[in-house]
């Protein structure tokens, strides 16, 4: 029970390091439906006259607190307090981010008009302001103990899930000598999934070690603690997709060119490119969250919290509580994407993308993704691309990755290198896709 009260006032298990997306891939001038998602104007003057997703999938977890050897946790019978190495902080951090694409396309309607659809599942989890060193202390075996007193800060914490269909609009604005300017446009229907959050205030602990008798060791407290969630958590209620609980999410994006490499030729053929998005403007409407404060001003032993049948149970029995019912507007993630490429001799790339998030994450119930910068040498054809990204990660430090597009394949990561070889690993990624692409008739 030691551990699961740890888990429910701080979320410090969210920093396991679980497999912002498709790094390497999204910059591939073949990237499709996957570059629309991160810039809409992407869409026009593509590669593809029409890239028909069937799925793909990215996940990323990243933490400034645990690391870990990746091969070793895959292995099984990983024990976070004793294998990984840990860097306890006043302010700890970690960011989870899961994105699904569905069935979906672009089509071009002119060489200077395109539209595209996708259905996408997405879900981010995000938590900052937990103080490390509170969970090393509250999560040891009490016979290691030593009395404490520690100040547990603001940590503040939100998960949030939807489902999004997206339609996107892009077309060119400028094409005029060595000068080529386009710009897009993605509106989403937004479907409410999961949304909870947890929020302390002034938290304090102070342990007082009982060496006669452990179970008499105490544990005073201060500070609240906020909790609220879209569906009855307590109960075991499953998540379910709500379309009555809805919103609107719109993404708008501009691209450069400076094309000396073919005046007459058709297509991407640039010498140099750059671009801007921002993505995620809007927000979900979930009408009916359940939030509860608990006053945590007061003293429990250990043996009250060893004869708690759960954390639901010891938190309304020793702390008091106060419900209420409540409509809460949940933002998306919005985040301003900037991108660099450099076509240095045909086939042969180097590129560098930033995610920058525009939402303040110690605000409560505040969707982020994030920071991160990307170097990408890229390798490139018709049929086949390959990558070896470079991300410094916010909270997870700079890590190395790889990937490739062969033909209606493409399968990467953006810590494969870094997870192979290092043995305290604090973040991984993964993606994966397949693609039915119809090819426009130049190379």
């Amino acid at each position: 029970m030691k551990k699961t009260l740890l888990f429910c006032c701080f979320l410090g298990s969210i920093f396991y390091s679980h497999a912002q997306s498709y790094f390497g891939f999204r910059d591939d001038n073949y990237a499709g439906i996957q570059g629309v998602l991160f810039n809409p104007s992407a869409v026009v003057d593509s590669k593809y006259r029409s890239d028909v997703t069937i799925f793909s999938a990215s996940g990323t977890g990243q933490n400034d607190l645990y690391g870990v050897n990746v091969l070793d946790v895959l292995d099984g019978d990983y024990d976070l307090d004793v294998d990984a190495s840990k860097n306890f902080k006043s302010n700890n951090r970690g960011n989870l981010n899961l994105d699904v694409l569905g069935p979906s396309f672009t089509l071009n309607i002119t060489p200077v008009h395109s539209i595209a659809l996708f259905s996408r599942v997405r879900s981010i989890t995000n938590m900052v302001g937990v103080n490390g060193e509170l969970v090393d202390e509250v999560n040891k075996d009490l016979d290691v103990s030593n009395s404490f007193l520690i100040s547990g800060g603001n940590p503040n914490g939100v998960t949030n899930s939807w489902a999004e269909i997206g339609a996107s609009y892009g077309t060119v604005l400028l094409d005029r000598d060595d000068h080529f300017v386009k710009g897009g446009i993605t509106l989403k229907y937004l479907m409410a999934g999961a949304n909870g959050y947890i929020n302390g205030s002034d938290i304090s602990v102070a342990f007082n070690k009982n060496a006669v008798n452990p179970a008499l060791s105490e544990y005073y407290s201060t500070g609240t603690l906020r909790t609220a969630a879209s569906y009855d958590y307590e109960n075991g209620d499953k998540m379910k997709f709500d379309p009555s609980s809805a919103g609107v999410g719109v993404d708008l994006g501009f691209t450069y060119e400076y094309r000396t490499n073919c005046h007459t030729c058709i297509g991407n053929r640039y010498k140099f490119k750059a671009a801007a998005s921002v993505t995620d403007i809007g927000s979900l409407n979930y009408k009916n969250i359940t939030e509860n404060t608990y006053n945590l001003n007061g003293r429990v032993t250990q043996q009250d919290i060893d004869d708690a049948e759960d954390i639901f149970e010891f938190f309304d029995q020793n702390y008091t509580k106060t419900s209420s019912k409540k409509a809460v507007k949940a933002n998306l993630p919005t985040a301003l994407h900037t991108n660099f490429d450099w076509n240095i001799d045909n086939r042969f790339y180097l590129n560098l993308s930033g995610d920058f998030s525009l939402v303040n994450a110690n605000k409560v119930n505040r969707t982020t993704i994030a920071n991160s910068v990307t170097f990408t040498p890229r390798y490139e054809t018709r049929q086949f691309s390959f990558y070896l990204p470079v991300t410094y990660m916010e909270y997870s430090g700079t890590q190395i990755g790889t990937g490739f597009r062969a033909g209606p394949i493409f399968i990467g990561s953006g810590t494969l290198v870094s997870n192979l070889f290092s043995n305290s690993s604090k973040g991984a990624n993964v993606y994966v896709g397949l693609k039915l692409p119809i090819y426009q008739n130049y190379n």
